[in-house]
């Protein structure tokens, strides 16, 4: 089986949020920051990951940067994502806490995760 691609995952992470709540609840509470700079036609041209891990000063967003983030973060979880994580949970698996035992039904999977059936 083939997952799908998204044509442009830097602007797809970024324009739903999902960049943001990357940031907020698991790098931000480590003390780094991921940012993606983006030339006009959306192409990546650098990517930078902030490191204030011995700072006094936690890093957070501007009040403005937060509700932004946040807005476009749950739009996406309105239109999309919610639905989806309901569906992974009906399946058993929400966050993946260890290696999935393969079933006596599918393939063996390599060590990419690729499986016989990917070809």
């Amino acid at each position: 089986m083939s997952i799908p691609k998204i044509d442009n995952p830097v602007e797809f992470l970024i324009d739903n949020g999902i960049l943001f709540e990357v940031n907020r609840q698991v790098l931000h509470p480590l003390g780094l920051e991921l940012h993606f700079r983006l030339d006009d036609d959306g192409r990546i041209t650098a990517i930078d990951l902030l490191d204030n891990r011995e700072g006094e000063q936690p890093i957070s967003f501007a009040q403005g940067d937060f509700a932004a983030g946040r807005a476009r973060y749950e739009k996406y979880l309105a239109d999309h994502g919610r639905r989806t994580m309901q569906k992974r949970r009906m399946l058993g698996m929400v966050i993946q806490t260890g290696p999935i035992a393969r079933r006596a039904f599918e393939p063996d999977a390599g060590d990419d995760g690729s499986t016989d059936a990917d070809g």
